[in-house]
């Protein structure tokens, strides 16, 4: 047991840290899209599915997580002619090297089956079909879908795609598939498998570009900043939405989710390695000089004055990109 000077269970601490979830806009959003795609496949008895887009690091793993998570556990139902389990969201994630044979062993062995090698891909496609219905789910979750939308060449992804389209046509269950744009791009080779999938949720990573997206970072900061004062039973402690503390945050991370919880776990985990009750600016500096990302140049070195300056850079240079 890691236990601080001051009697904080460190590692229990850390995990509850990184199971904090602030729910911003595009959030709320995503999950408001992916609910009604469930409620109109089952209100049309037929599978209108979506998709969670979005680069590397926004959250859309930890999304698909949580939509897992609420839309229930596997429940064992027995009565005098059988045992019966029922399994609302099946979550599948994706392997590097995804062809439509590695995905279907993949989802027959999350569903509980026994492929073999001389198994061939339509018997694997029976098994899966059967037991989705069989175990009345309401979501299939396919994360990492860029793992199969960025390789191949264009008829190997219209034959994943004519593939996807027998699942859905055959279990009548709704697909959530979750990647990178190339995933978007993939699906909407085949106009049929484009048109099963209206429900299109987008997250990016949170910007500081006017008043309105700050205040969107500004409100994350604020609701980790809150969980860290709670576990770490903190008195004294910088403010993550003070102007020179958010700045660094921003350009440290660039709104990157996956970066900023490698920037609040490393430099939590220093402070409460101090056991005194505070967080510091220093902290962060501590944390990012061993960070990639961040540690060359460590903004939480620089002045109010030189964050401006690197902002300014950073927007000027972000928007002559976006003009290319």
């Amino acid at each position: 047991m890691n236990i601080s000077p001051n009697g904080i269970n460190i590692d229990e601490a850390l995990e509850a840290l990184a199971a904090c979830t602030v729910w911003y806009p595009d959030y709320r959003e995503a999950m408001r899209v992916i609910s009604k795609c469930i409620d109109t496949t089952r209100h049309r008895k037929d599978p209108s599915s979506a998709m969670l887009i979005g680069p590397t690091g926004v959250g859309k793993t930890r999304l698909c997580r949580m939509i897992e998570k609420d839309l229930g556990p596997t429940q064992q139902a027995r009565n005098s002619e059988c045992d019966k389990k029922t399994w609302p969201c099946v979550y599948i994630e994706l392997p590097e090297s995804a062809t439509i044979r590695n995905l279907s062993v993949v989802m027959a062995k999350v569903l509980g089956g026994n492929p073999t090698d001389n198994q061939s891909v339509v018997i694997l496609e029976d098994f899966i079909i059967q037991r989705l219905v069989t175990i009345e789910a309401k979501l299939v979750i396919l994360d990492d879908f860029h793992h199969v939308a960025e390789k191949g060449l264009t008829k190997t992804k219209s034959s994943l795609c004519n593939w996807i389209i027998k699942l859905l046509n055959r279990s009548g269950v709704a697909f959530l598939i979750s990647g990178s744009s190339s995933a978007e791009e993939t699906i909407d080779l085949v106009e049929e498998l484009s048109d099963r999938f209206p429900y299109r949720a987008k997250l990016q990573p949170l910007p500081m570009a006017d008043k309105a997206s700050t205040s969107v970072l500004l409100g994350v900061l604020a609701g980790l900043e809150k969980e860290m004062i709670k576990l770490g039973h903190l008195k004294e402690y910088t403010h993550l939405t003070d102007p020179t503390p958010y700045k660094a945050i921003y350009l440290a991370t660039r709104g990157n989710f996956r970066r900023l919880s490698d920037l609040l776990h490393d430099s939590f985990e220093i402070a409460l390695l101090r056991g005194d009750y505070t967080l510091k600016i220093s902290d962060f500096a501590e944390a990012a000089a061993d960070l990639a990302f961040c540690c060359c140049p460590n903004y939480f070195l620089m002045s109010h004055y030189q964050l401006n300056f690197a902002l300014k850079f950073q927007t000027n240079k972000s928007s002559e990109t976006a003009k290319k």
